[in-house]
């Protein structure tokens, strides 16, 4: 499908027109990961975006070659969508930040639908979403909202653009900065690796579910944990890229939504 031209300028908070404006699967799987690297406040280079994106599925057409990822930026470039800064690293604009937010926002309802409303495990939830992203429209997502219970967060812990703050006490940090002896909850877990993810869901390594550190020698590479189940020893790289929280004065262990691996029953 052909990409869109740019599209006269919007106010921060108005909605993107998706049937006057639509925009190819490739350039809004652009604007997913770009917003999802953004969250987490990185901004890349052309180079590291590619690095980036050869870890997604090859089915998502992303391009796996510096040229082909250089081209596809230039093309949101012409859309108004991205910018390349002096310092070479990437950007959204404010409408590519825009329909960014929409795309995220239809990804993480997808994911919940997956998992709640159909019933599927919790780690093939990202990559089923990549196949019903792209079809959700404004009325569609608001039905979806209502029947999820309008959840603040997707099922592995990031935020849902536009569905409001989600107030859980206590402080963030990556796991591979947690104290040995203390427990946590799982805030956020990384959701791109299909066998990784698999391995986090059996361990009950998953958001709003409590975690201690058992074991912490980074000299040795050794890191253990213990979950309502086993005891588990990960790597330091991967504990890196899984959030926790401590705990507040009041029970942090409320998502605002049911167990993620015990979909919700909705009556048709």
């Amino acid at each position: 499908m052909a990409a869109a031209t740019k599209p006269r300028p919007k106010k921060r908070n108005e909605a993107p027109n998706l049937v006057a404006e639509r925009l190819s699967q490739t350039t809004e799987n652009y604007l997913l990961c770009l917003y999802k690297m953004r969250e987490d406040q990185e901004f890349p280079t052309i180079t590291q975006l590619t690095d980036y994106l050869r870890q997604l599925p090859a089915t998502e057409s992303l391009g796996t070659s510096v040229p082909s990822v250089a081209g596809m930026i230039r093309r949101m470039q012409k859309q108004g969508l991205a910018t390349i800064g002096g310092d070479k690293r990437v950007q959204l604009t404010e409408y590519g930040l825009q329909v960014g937010e929409d795309m995220a926002r239809r990804h993480r309802l997808a994911e919940w639908l997956v998992v709640r409303l159909i019933g599927m495990d919790l780690y093939r939830a990202h990559m089923e979403a990549h196949r019903l992203e792209h079809g959700m429209s404004p009325e569609f997502q608001e039905r979806l909202k209502e029947r999820l219970g309008w959840p603040k967060r997707s099922p592995f812990g990031r935020p849902i653009p536009g569905m409001g703050m989600d107030e859980l006490a206590g402080q963030r940090m990556a796991l591979d900065l947690a104290a040995e002896g203390e427990t946590y909850a799982v805030d956020r877990v990384p959701e791109d690796d299909i066998r990784l993810l698999q391995f986090l869901v059996e361990s009950e390594i998953i958001p709003d579910r409590e975690v201690t550190v058992t074991q912490a020698a980074p000299h040795l590479g050794v890191f253990k944990i213990a979950t309502a189940t086993e005891e588990v020893s990960i790597g330091y790289n991967v504990a890196k890229k899984i959030l926790v929280r401590t705990f507040g004065e009041e029970a942090d262990l409320k998502a605002g939504q049911e167990p993620v691996r015990e979909p919700a029953a909705i009556a048709g």
